[in-house]
C-alpha cells in the first residue's frame, strides 16, 4: 500500500510543476546577478545626474600656502609616509601594505579553529580589529594634520 500511494503522489503532480523548478546554480545566481547589475548601473546614473560631483577652484600656481592631500581612502599611507621620511619611504609604501594584506590573508590559516562564532576566534577578530584600528587611526591623524 504504502508504496503504491508514493506512486500515485508522484502522477499527481503535474509536467508543469516539475518544469518550473529550476536549480539554483547556475539559472537562479545568473537572473540575480544581472538583476542587480541593472540596479546598481541605475541607481548610479540617478545619482550621478541629481547629485554630481563639484569641482573646486582650478589650480592657482602662484599659490604657496597651499599644501596638496590625498582623499580620504589614500590618507593612511600618507600618513605613513610622514612616519618613515626620506629614504624609507620604501617601508611606508610597500613593505607595510604588503605585510598588512599578507597578515590578513594568513589569518584564517594562523587561526585555524573549526568554530565560526566572531566570539569563538579571539586571534582572527583581534587580528582584524587591529588593521581596522591602525587604518582607522592613521586616517584621522592624517585629516588633521
Amino acid at each position: 500500500m504504502k508504496g503504491k500511494s508514493q506512486a500515485m503522489e508522484k502522477d499527481s503532480k503535474s509536467d508543469d510543476q516539475e518544469d518550473s523548478e529550476e536549480i539554483f546554480y547556475p539559472s537562479f545566481l545568473f537572473k540575480e546577478i544581472i538583476t542587480m547589475m541593472v540596479i546598481f548601473i541605475l541607481v548610479s546614473i540617478v545619482l550621478a545626474l541629481f547629485f554630481p560631483v563639484g569641482l573646486v577652484d582650478p589650480a592657482d600656481p602662484t599659490d604657496n600656502l597651499y599644501v596638496p592631500k590625498p582623499e580620504w581612502y589614500f590618507m593612511s599611507l600618507y600618513q605613513l609616509l610622514k612616519v618613515f621620511p626620506g629614504r624609507l619611504e620604501v617601508i611606508a609604501t610597500a613593505v607595510v601594505p604588503a605585510g598588512g594584506l599578507v597578515a590578513l590573508l594568513l589569518l584564517p590559516f594562523i587561526d585555524r579553529s573549526s568554530e565560526k562564532r566572531p566570539r569563538k576566534r579571539p586571534v582572527a577578530m583581534a587580528g582584524m580589529f587591529f588593521a581596522v584600528l591602525a587604518i582607522i587611526l592613521l586616517t584621522i591623524i592624517g585629516l588633521t594634520s
